[in-house]
């Protein structure tokens, strides 16, 4: 159970991230690919949970500091020690043996621990040069198996006045010979992350429902992401000071945290004439709309929404649930995906790689 803990600590917290890094990335993805990739996505995710993996895998469990220098951990500097230990152990006489034996067993998961980071090193830097993908994965395996191993020498760089895991230099070889294979793998990471042809990214895209869904979900995530933050931190720091969680006071700041987010949307919105989220998806409202229009885009659209569900008064929560749906199916029923807010202000919506003459390219006149 509590080699499963790491692994269970290390996802989590990598869809915490993730979420937190999808708008950044999305736009990311448009500027260098033109568009969101959901295998390149998929990739990018499992590299971060990877990386916290390793992390966690790392550092955990942590020590009873109160009894952890008793019996400190040595240091084993003998190179292929784990063959005695093998064979004390008894032996390897086929494939189950090799599992059942706890010391190959342990060098086995060294190995594969490693793997990926051999795979996504050579995937990043030199997918096509099978040589140069060695040296890079041999490098990378043996420096971030130094890392944890000097993390464990050092009691986590002294946070703790002693080390409470063994500093094991068969690590170090069986780390770095499975970054090594990883290498050999990496052509498996290109398969997942699909395609990497160039491509022109300044090349107009269609205005479609989903890129149009994208956007707007940036826009609530966005919104979303930083009322919650100044909301906890609000909390937080009351109940840090030891006052009444009964207080207005509290319930009056938690309301204006909630309506900061929204007020940014409003100053983008006015200051562009577009959301964060169109923005993101490299959208943008044809022709520019003047100073009212962009505050009446903004009530109907997010920052309206997150606007009623912040101030939480009678029957708004209704309303911003309405003004939630409309807007969605508003995107399908409008012509050219326009959105409820472009509709109602008779505006269209382009992608902003148009050029600034309005020419359009065949397939914008071809949308329904």
């Amino acid at each position: 159970m509590g080699s499963v803990v790491p692994g269970v600590l290390a996802f989590v917290l990598g869809s915490a991230v993730a979420v937190a890094a999808l708008v950044p990335w999305t736009a990311l993805e448009y500027r260098r690919h033109g568009r969101l990739g959901l295998r390149r996505s998929l990739v990018a995710f499992g590299t971060v949970v990877y990386a916290l993996a390793l992390v966690t895998y790392t550092l955990l469990p942590l020590p009873d500091v109160s009894t952890m220098c008793a019996t400190p951990a040595s240091v084993q500097l003998t190179p292929l020690a784990f063959v005695r230990d093998v064979v004390r152990e008894g032996g390897i006489g086929g494939p189950r043996s090799l599992l059942t034996n706890p010391a190959a067993a342990q060098v086995l998961l060294n190995v594969v621990l490693f793997v990926p980071l051999g795979a996504l090193a050579r995937h990043a830097v030199a997918r096509r040069r099978p040589v140069v993908g060695l040296v890079v994965g041999l490098g990378a395996g043996f420096v971030v198996s130094l890392l944890v191993e000097l993390t464990q020498l050092t009691g986590d760089w002294f946070l703790y006045p002693c080390a409470y895991r063994l500093f094991d230099v068969d690590d170090l070889l069986a780390n770095t010979a499975g970054a090594v294979v990883g290498t050999v793998l990496a052509p498996l990471v290109g398969l997942l992350a699909g395609s990497r042809d160039p491509v022109d990214a300044d090349e107009p895209r269609p205005v479609t429902s989903s890129r149009r869904f994208v956007g707007m979900f940036s826009d609530v995530l966005a919104i979303w992401l930083l009322s919650s933050a100044l909301t906890v931190g609000t909390s937080l720091a009351w109940a840090l000071a030891d006052r009444d969680d009964q207080d207005p006071t509290l319930a009056a700041l938690v309301t204006i945290g909630g309506l900061v987010a929204p007020a940014l949307q409003l100053v983008v919105v006015l200051a562009s004439g577009r959301t964060l989220g169109e923005h993101v998806v490299r959208l943008r409202p044809t022709p520019s709309p003047g100073a009212l229009a962009r505050v009446v885009r903004w009530a109907l659209g997010s920052g309206g929404w997150a606007t009623l569900i912040a101030l939480d008064g009678p029957f708004l929560p209704v309303v911003a649930f309405a003004l939630a749906v409309t807007s969605v199916v508003a995107v399908r029923a409008t012509r050219g995906r326009r959105g409820l807010a472009l509709a109602v202000l008779r505006l269209d919506v382009e992608d902003d790689r148009m050029s600034a003459g309005g020419d359009r390219a065949p397939w914008l006149e071809r949308q329904p």
